[in-house]
């Protein structure tokens, strides 16, 4: 039914339905031309908010328990729809893009990550020969050790007395100058 058949079936006016259903935030199908169409279930619907009306229940504050979907008709432009699956196109084109350059970035960061941690390695073996051959003993032979207590023996300091250390070249001019 149309607005004015409902309005007249309810004994109210044409503008109190527009009132009702837009105020009540009803969900009302339209036809092509953007006019309510009710259903039985609306007027059921609008015969409870009257009944609630008339008991001196405010507008505002008349509930309405049953919510309805409201269904639209879309009119199938062939343009339209060309337009939505080239969008669609391109999103999902701009998806797989984004799927290889982060796959890509990841991979790089692995390579990255695998040099880093083999000249880590490389530097932990260096380390650990050193470690190692710092802690070993040094083993040299025996006659090393007696061959520099001998030379130390045998190689004497001849000691001068201190007169002649400090006088001792004047005499020696001394005398080869008076001959």
């Amino acid at each position: 039914m149309n607005t004015s058949a409902v309005a007249r079936l309810l004994n109210v006016s044409h503008s109190t339905i527009q009132r009702w259903v837009s105020q009540l935030n009803m969900e009302v199908e339209r036809n092509q031309l953007g006019h309510y169409q009710f259903s039985e279930e609306d007027i059921a619907l609008l015969r409870k908010i009257q009944n609630q009306l008339n008991e001196g229940i405010i507008l505002q504050k008349v509930s309405i328990s049953e919510n309805k979907i409201r269904k639209a008709t879309v009119a199938k432009n062939p343009d339209i729809a060309k337009e939505h699956e080239q969008l669609i196109e391109r999103v999902v084109r701009l998806e797989n893009g984004l799927k290889t350059k982060a796959d890509d970035v990841v991979s790089y960061q692995l390579l990255q990550h695998r040099s880093e941690m083999e000249e880590m390695h490389k530097l932990v073996k260096k380390l650990e020969a050193r470690i190692e051959a710092l802690e070993t003993p040094i083993i040299q032979p025996f006659d090393y050790f007696l061959a520099a207590e001998e030379t130390a023996i045998t190689k004497k300091t001849k000691k001068r007395p201190f007169m002649k250390m400090i006088f001792g070249n004047r005499q020696k001019n001394a005398s080869a100058s008076c001959d």
